[in-house]
């Protein structure tokens, strides 16, 4: 491992940060946080000093954070656009320009904060939706979940990306909650920042955010005490509004981003088609050749590829010791979720729950449609993957512990 003193410093105040955090503001994760970081910290080190894990991930971003030294006295404005070249600007691309390819592991360590950190926002989450904060034992689920503790010792993006649409996500929901949390000026401004980082960072995730926009409107405009013949108007209106505001975001991100394969995405429905063709590649490929052929045929694709994008890869396609352990990751994830249906269904009848489990649905719909990659779609569903392992958890000990009742009646639903 290359380092010298300066890149040492800023190493130590990130570890720092972490542990004064996890001191301050949520004790009872102290040991468990230190746990994980620990981890993170050693397998970043046995990478550095034997690179066991390849350098793929440095291939995928060296020309940005090039680039970004590149256009350090030129023209450094020029260079800020969404997705990869704002995460350069947050803290990589400073980093890299200090100490060039020996400050590949003060990255790492950045990123691996943020993996921990990720227990805020999550237990955030948790309280909004059952009144309660995470366990313990939630805890260190999610920060041990094998593939979330691999993407937070990369140098890529995931592990911000993530954070963000997580804590954008939680933000929203507890915003709905009640009026009170609704008129704190703090929460409104980490929302924000989780909302537009988790969009910017990868445009696709704004899928996370337009269900739990679209669903409050509807839902206040099914509480307005207006005429009936008004409020079918009100919803055409809400509805356009909300697909222009979709659209027209997604199309500022396209104009700035110059992004060739998500234009073609947007372009038309053949886009979408080639886009997932392009993504049949590899080991990990699934469900080839199957396409729609007709708009009835999404009756049956869409679902079929939503389960395949949520719980890939499937035991039948496992190829190597690698996916067998992501496929023992899914069919976990998949118990979870099945167990968590059929105790917890007085649970699951609650207004912010339904939302959350609507918006993680929408989502694999959205994606599924143009994945064909278990590697992709392990990497994409990062964020759903998190929130399902807390929200089913809670689902199970709630419903287990009879204390269902107690529980509703804690949670806001307007």
């Amino acid at each position: 491992m290359l380092f010298n003193t300066s890149s040492f410093l800023i190493a130590t105040i990130f570890i720092l940060i972490v542990l004064i955090a996890a001191r301050i503001f949520y004790c009872n994760y102290f040991w468990i946080i230190l746990f994980g970081f620990g981890i993170r910290l050693s397998i970043i080190f046995i990478h550095e000093e034997t690179r066991f894990f390849g350098d793929n991930d440095i291939s995928d971003y060296l020309r940005y954070f090039e680039e970004f030294s590149r256009s350090w006295d030129a023209d450094l404005l020029g260079y800020l656009k969404p997705h990869v070249p704002l995460y350069t600007t947050l803290y990589p691309g400073w980093i890299f320009n200090i100490f060039g390819e020996s400050g590949f592991w003060v990255i790492r360590i950045a990123n691996a904060a943020l993996g921990v950190a990720i227990v805020a926002p999550l237990t955030w989450l948790n309280q909004t939706i059952f009144g309660k904060k995470l366990r313990q034992s939630q805890a260190l689920l999610v920060l041990l979940w094998p593939t979330w503790l691999r993407y937070t010792v990369e140098v890529g993006r995931a592990a911000p990306s993530v954070f963000a649409v997580v804590l954008g996500v939680s933000g929203m929901l507890a915003i709905l909650s009640s009026r009170k949390i609704r008129n704190k000026f703090l929460v409104c401004i980490f929302t924000s920042i989780g909302v537009f980082l988790g969009f910017l960072l990868r445009i696709h995730y704004l899928t996370y955010f337009i269900p739990i926009a679209s669903m409050t409107f509807l839902h206040q405009v099914h509480k307005s005490k207006i005429s009936p013949y008004i409020r079918p108007i009100l919803y055409f209106i809400g509805i356009v509004i909300i697909l222009g505001v979709t659209f027209g975001l997604l199309a500022v991100y396209n104009q700035f981003a110059q992004f060739r394969t998500t234009n073609s995405v947007l372009d038309s429905p053949e886009g979408a088609l080639e886009y997932a063709q392009a993504r049949e590649e590899g080991n990990s490929a699934y469900l080839q050749g199957i396409y729609p052929r007709n708009p009835f045929d999404l009756l049956w694709y869409v679902p079929i590829h939503a389960l395949y994008f949520m719980f890939s890869p499937m035991p039948w396609d496992i190829s190597s010791a690698f996916s067998a352990g992501s496929s023992l990751q899914a069919l976990i994830l998949l118990i979870l979720c099945f167990k968590a249906w059929r105790q917890g269904r007085k649970v699951i009848k609650t207004q912010l729950l339904q939302l959350l489990l609507i918006t993680i649905l929408f989502v694999a719909m959205v994606f599924g449609s143009v994945t064909k990659n278990a590697g992709g779609a392990e990497r994409w569903r990062l964020p759903s993957t998190l929130i399902l392992l807390t929200t089913t958890t809670s689902i199970l000990t709630y419903s287990s512990k009879n204390k269902t009742n107690r529980i509703l009646t804690k949670i806001p639903t307007h």
